[in-house]
């Protein structure tokens, strides 16, 4: 997984979704070679209130050991529905407008 801090997002009509694409040249985390696009993929994330974003992310291939990687923006979390700044506030303890279920900020907290 490679997490873009530099992207740019646009809004796809026909998709109904966010498009999502990385400003930098993406490289591989296991070999550090230059990473080409495969495909992209759907991804929904759950906002502070409970909306559902729906963002195309891109999937890249290392055509030096063919890993695939999936290219996400720094404010969706790696492997949550939530963004990160949910997950980050449940934590802080300030879980006043969380939409998670309580069982899931636990289990966050377990795994912190």
């Amino acid at each position: 997984m490679i997490i873009a801090n530099d992207y740019r997002i646009e809004y796809d009509e026909k998709a109904q979704a966010y498009r999502v694409k990385g400003r930098q040249a993406a490289y591989c985390p296991d070999c550090r070679h230059l990473l080409s696009g495969y495909d992209t993929r759907k991804r929904t994330v759950l906002g502070n209130d409970g909306t559902a974003f729906n963002f195309i992310l891109r999937r890249l291939r290392c055509p030096h050991c063919g890993r695939m990687h999936l290219e996400i923006p720094d404010f969706i979390a790696p492997h949550k529905h939530y963004s990160a700044e949910v997950i980050q506030q449940a934590l802080s303890q300030n879980q006043s407008f969380c939409p998670a279920d309580d069982s899931t900020i636990r289990r966050w907290r377990r795994k912190k």
